[in-house]
C-alpha cells in the first residue's frame, strides 16, 4: 500500500502550513474544444510524427513551443486529450530537482503510478515536464492510458466501477514531507472524485484511479474497497500494452492530460543529481461522470470500427 506515512511526530503536530487549501474553481472552457480535429496547423510545424504505441504516446519532432500560434496550441491540447501524451525534441527554452531515494522503503511512493494532485478540488488537466539535464542511463518516465484501462475491463467490471467515488488524500504526503525535512505549502486534504470520469472535450470514459493518493472507495465497505483498489493497482501495473516508456534527452518536453493518463518515473540505479527538470500543471474542471459518454471501443464501433482516432490525427469527431 503506497498511502502510508512515517508517523505523527512533534514536527508534524506543530507545523503550520503557510497557505490555505486551494479553493474549488470553475476554469474557462478547455482550449481543446476549439481545435481542428485533424490538427493540420500543428502537424505542419513538425518535421516528423512518431506514434510510439497503438494506444498511447506520440512524438512530435522539430516543434518549438515558443513559436506555436493559438490554433496550434489548441490542437496540442486536443492531441493530449485524445490519450496521447507526447514528447518534443530539441526545444530552446527552464528548475526543479527530481530526486529519488530508496523506492522500496516503507512509505516511499517515488516509484508508484500517479496522476498529479488528484486530491485537489480541481486536479490538473494538462501537465508539462521539461528535462534540463538527464543521466545517460536511467531516469525514464512511463505513462499508461486510463481511458484504455477502463476500456479493457469486462462490461461487468465497468458497470461496477461506474458511479463509485474514490477518496483521494494528501495526508500521508503531508506527514512524510515534514518528517523528511520539507515544508509543505498547504495542509492535508481529502476529496472524493468519480472513479470513472468523463473527459469534457472527447466525452470518452476513463478510470480516474491514483494508487499514490487514493485511500478508499466511498460507496464500499472496508475490505471491499481494499480488494478493489488492489485489483486496480494490479490492472495498471500489468498494462504493458497500454503503456509507453520514454528515454529522456536534455531539452525534451513531455505534455500530457492528467485526466486520461497515469504516470511514474522509473527510479533507481542512476545519479539523481544528474536529473533536473521543471514541471508546470494547469488546473482543470472538477471531475465528473456522464453516463451517456462512451468507452474507446464504443466510439470506434460507432464509426465503423475505425480506430485511427487513437492516433489523434483523424477527422472522427469526439462529440456525442
Amino acid at each position: 500500500m503506497t498511502a502510508t506515512h512515517t508517523g505523527l511526530t512533534e514536527q508534524v503536530l506543530t507545523f503550520k502550513p503557510p497557505h490555505p487549501p486551494v479553493a474549488e474553481s470553475e476554469p474557462p472552457k478547455d482550449r481543446a474544444s476549439f481545435a481542428d480535429p485533424q490538427k493540420k496547423s500543428l502537424l505542419s510545424a513538425t518535421t516528423k510524427v512518431r506514434h510510439l504505441t497503438p494506444y498511447i504516446g506520440t512524438e512530435l519532432v522539430g516543434i518549438q513551443l515558443n513559436q506555436l500560434n493559438d490554433a496550434q496550441k489548441d490542437e496540442l491540447a486536443l492531441l493530449a486529450a485524445e490519450v496521447r501524451p507526447f514528447i518534443y525534441l530539441d526545444l530552446k527554452w527552464c528548475l526543479r530537482r527530481l530526486s529519488v531515494s530508496d523506492i522500496r522503503a516503507y512509505a516511499n511512493s517515488a516509484g508508484e503510478y500517479h496522476s498529479d494532485h488528484s486530491f485537489e478540488a480541481n486536479p490538473p488537466a494538462y501537465t508539462m515536464l521539461r528535462l534540463l539535464r538527464t543521466p545517460e542511463c536511467g531516469g525514464d518516465t512511463q505513462w499508461t492510458s486510463q481511458t484504455a484501462l477502463f476500456d479493457k475491463l469486462s462490461p461487468a467490471f465497468q458497470h461496477l466501477f461506474e458511479g463509485l467515488h474514490g477518496v483521494h488524500s494528501s495526508e500521508h504526503g503531508f506527514v512524510n514531507s515534514i518528517n523528511g525535512g520539507y515544508s509543505p505549502f498547504r495542509g492535508p486534504v481529502r476529496r472524493e472524485h468519480p472513479l470513472v470520469r468523463t473527459h469534457p472535450v472527447t466525452r470518452v470514459k476513463s478510470l480516474f484511479y491514483n494508487p499514490s493518493f487514493m485511500i478508499h472507495i466511498k460507496e464500499l465497505k472496508g475490505q471491499e474497497a481494499a480488494h478493489s483498489l488492489s485489483f486496480l493497482r494490479e490492472h495498471v501495473h500489468s498494462a504493458d500494452d497500454l503503456t509507453v516508456r520514454w528515454k529522456w534527452e536534455a531539452g525534451s518536453v513531455a505534455f500530457w492530460d492528467n485526466r486520461v493518463v497515469t504516470h511514474k518515473a522509473i527510479p533507481g540505479g542512476y545519479d539523481t543529481a544528474a536529473r533536473e527538470g521543471k514541471r508546470t500543471a494547469v488546473f482543470g474542471e472538477k471531475p465528473f461522470y456522464d453516463a451517456n459518454s462512451e468507452t474507446l471501443s464504443q466510439r470506434s464501433e460507432r464509426f465503423g470500427g475505425n480506430r485511427e482516432f487513437l492516433k489523434g490525427i483523424s477527422s472522427i469527431p469526439f462529440g456525442p
